[in-house]
């Protein structure tokens, strides 16, 4: 697949590998809009392309440096206030010891830029890695997390960020994996006050603070074909009204070859949302993050033209329904593209 480019000296590795994709596409909700019933929304076409880069550095048996870089990029047609461009890139550096362990720090930014979603996301903190059977993978984290929502400065927080995961291998075909975590956010704004009876007095201002809770199990089988079914769960508390959010998921991907040499990835995600105040009073921001938060099914099917070169063909379908605020949210994307690797 990839081409690795390696190279050893002073008893140090280097490997590296890459991947460029290119091609046009068409978004059914370019605007990625949440409409009331009966509301059409905005189609375009758009080109795309994606980059990826990946390398790590080991030395002396002990030392690790794992890095990544990439950027997404789509120019729509007719609504170039659309436009957007994602990069992000990650870097980790881990020394072991005492034979089941290794400790080390890592670092995160992702930045989105384009159809007024402008945000900086950065997260730095320390890793721990715990490895005390070939078949059982243990990491502990921390971090400072800094969230910079540029267009709604309010929706802008920080705060501290942890998480455990496990995962534990049957054999080379069975896996499941287990992770949690915790992020209490402080926000740039002040709490949304619940509308009380009419002539009421006022509460005093308080800043808004969330608790974000987060938990998954899943279940993976690699073999003739690739399975795995997952079970999430997310839980964010707000002393603002209207922001408290809970929302369960649950995913199946698959992964299987066709004759003609054709491979086929397919997705379905269930992602239904409660609100305990009875409204979402910020329903754009669940599209915020580019990974959508809604229910989506996913198609893709690749085919070899040469050992570098693929051809791909993708399909995404979304779907958010907010009852309270009689808002819903379809959305259908395609695309063809060329897929080089290096």
């Amino acid at each position: 697949m990839s081409a690795l480019l390696s190279f050893s000296a002073a008893a140090a590795e280097f490997k590296a590998h890459g991947r460029l994709w290119l091609g046009p596409g068409f978004d059914s909700n370019a605007r990625r809009e949440f409409v009331s019933s009966n509301v059409a929304t905005q189609p375009d076409a758009f080109l795309f392309g994606l980059g990826q880069l990946e390398g790590m550095l080991t030395f002396a048996d002990r030392f690790r440096v794992v890095g990544g870089y990439d950027v997404g990029a789509r120019k729509f047609i007719l609504l170039p206030t659309e436009d957007t461009i994602v990069q992000s890139a990650q870097l980790e550096g881990t020394v072991a010891f005492a034979r089941y362990f290794a400790f080390g720090v890592s670092g995160r930014v992702r930045d989105r830029r384009g159809a007024a979603r402008d945000y900086t996301d950065l997260q730095g903190g320390a890793v721990l890695d715990f490895f005390p059977d070939p078949k059982v993978e243990v990491r502990a984290a921390i971090n400072a997390h800094r969230f910079l929502f540029y267009n709604r400065f309010a929706y802008s927080f920080w705060g501290p960020d942890g998480w455990v995961s496990a995962r534990y291998r049957f054999d080379r075909r069975h896996s499941v994996s287990v992770m949690g975590g915790f992020n209490p956010r402080t926000y740039n704004s002040d709490a949304r006050v619940r509308p009380g009876p009419e002539g009421s007095e006022v509460p005093p201002a308080r800043v808004r603070q969330d608790s974000v809770f987060m938990a998954s199990a899943s279940y993976s089988f690699r073999g003739p074909f690739h399975f795995s079914f997952s079970y999430g769960y997310y839980d964010q508390t707000s002393n603002s009204f209207g922001e408290t959010i809970r929302r369960h998921r649950l995913s199946a991907t698959g992964g299987f070859m066709l004759p003609w040499k054709l491979t086929v990835l397919a997705s379905i995600t269930w992602q239904p949302s409660i609100f305990p105040d009875g409204v979402y009073l910020a329903p754009d921001l669940t599209v915020v993050e580019d990974d959508e938060t809604v229910s989506s099914a996913t198609l893709k099917i690749m085919r070899p033209i040469t050992s570098w070169l693929d051809v791909d063909v993708r399909y995404a379908g979304y779907l958010g329904i907010f009852p309270d605020n009689a808002f819903t949210y379809w959305r259908h994307v395609f695309s063809v593209g060329l897929s080089a690797s290096f």
